[in-house]
């Protein structure tokens, strides 16, 4: 019988298997919300979850319990830290909004009624200089402490289960966000053509911490996890974000010392989560040494899977895609979500090299019927 850490192998080997391995919870991008865990638990009959059960607090994704990853199909673990000892911000009260500032000094609140994720509204860098650099106070890495507790979870999973494991170090955004975040994208991109020392001169800030921060956490880790996600956003749902001349002048080099880095470091094949239209910047990736992408937003523009699957289907392996979560997941029937779960296996699964999931977290308000049938549906291929 095949376990679903050979399924996983075999799919990151652009090899088929037994059925297409499925992932829900195993990155910070395959995921589901707490606006719609909750209900989904609810339909399936199952006991409320933990409220407080945190594992990413800005997009609010709750710890998954094993009762519905096994309900689902999962053949995928997140190495994370444990429940106990996992990150809680310290709220403060912002009239309408509930706000915390984050480990790079950014500031992002929630409205108290009806808010779904917190948005990042304050950043640490009021400009693009070497005088803002300078006087910038970069985090700190996680403890020993947390490091100890961090392997012994991904060991436990590795002994215990059979699982396939993703891991991520994830003090923060990549290299191209990260700036955004720091500076403001507005404020960063003007500086991209108008002081581009300095903007560089950030840009290899963040990338030296990235290295360090992976060679500390692969250094725990590195030897047990099969996938190790990096995400980096350089385009809209239409087209590049800030155009390619850009990216391979700026990001590409800096992603490239990261990705050798990480290489170096771990046995693990290597996810580039990007979303949006990046049809064109897959060859970089391959080129960078990529294997994996997501979240494969087949309803971007240019996107669409079948023809991913003809240009890059030898090359890389889509972790994604499984169905339009846009139009299809939210809004269609039932029956309109397993057509469009099995077009898409249709589209992807050949010769291996695709795992099933669907684009980026699942949202509040998504029926609960329609996880259901999503999962499913990939389970019966």
């Amino acid at each position: 019988m095949t376990t679903p850490r050979e399924r996983v192998s075999a799919a990151l080997a652009h090899r088929e298997s037994d059925r297409v391995p499925i992932d829900i919870g195993g990155t910070l991008a395959t995921s589901i919300t707490s606006g719609a865990y909750g209900p989904l638990r609810a339909h399936l009959g199952l006991a409320p979850a933990d409220p407080d059960a945190i594992f990413e607090q800005t997009q609010q994704l709750p710890y998954l319990g094993d009762d519905i990853l096994a309900r689902l199909g999962a053949d995928t673990r997140a190495v994370a830290m444990p429940p106990e000892l996992a990150f809680r911000p310290e709220l403060r009260d912002d009239g309408a909004y509930r706000a915390w500032t984050d480990a790079w000094g950014a500031t992002l609140r929630m409205p108290k009624r009806g808010g779904l994720y917190y948005d990042w509204v304050g950043h640490p860098l009021r400009e693009v200089s070497d005088a803002a650099i300078d006087a910038y106070r970069w985090p700190e890495f996680e403890t020993a402490d947390e490091l100890a507790a961090l392997r012994a979870e991904a060991e436990r999973l590795r002994t215990e289960t059979d699982y396939a494991l993703v891991g991520a170090a994830n003090l923060g955004s990549g290299i191209f966000e990260q700036a955004c975040l720091m500076a403001g994208m507005e404020e960063f991109m003007m500086a991209m053509l108008s002081d581009r020392p300095a903007a560089e001169r950030l840009l290899d800030g963040i990338t030296d911490f990235l290295v360090e921060e992976a060679r500390r956490y692969l250094a725990e880790v590195g030897h047990l996890i099969d996938v190790y996600q990096y995400g980096d956003d350089v385009a809209t749902q239409l087209d590049w974000m800030i155009g390619p001349e850009l990216y391979q002048a700026l990001i590409k080099p800096r992603q490239r010392r990261l990705f050798d880095a990480i290489h170096a470091a771990t046995d693990a094949k290597l996810m580039y989560h990007g979303c949006g239209a990046v049809f064109e910047l897959i060859p970089h990736l391959i080129d960078i040494g990529v294997d994996v992408l997501n979240p494969v937003q087949v309803s971007a523009r240019g996107m669409g899977s079948a023809r991913l699957k003809a240009a890059y289907g030898k090359d890389i392996v889509f972790w994604g895609g499984g169905l339009d979560t846009q139009r299809v997941l939210p809004f269609g029937t039932p029956q309109e979500v397993r057509d469009e779960v099995r077009r898409r296996i249709d589209d992807f699964a050949p010769g291996g090299g695709f795992v099933f999931a669907a684009v980026h977290n699942i949202q509040a308000g998504v029926p609960p019927e329609n996880i259901v049938a999503a999962f499913d549906a990939a389970r019966e291929g």
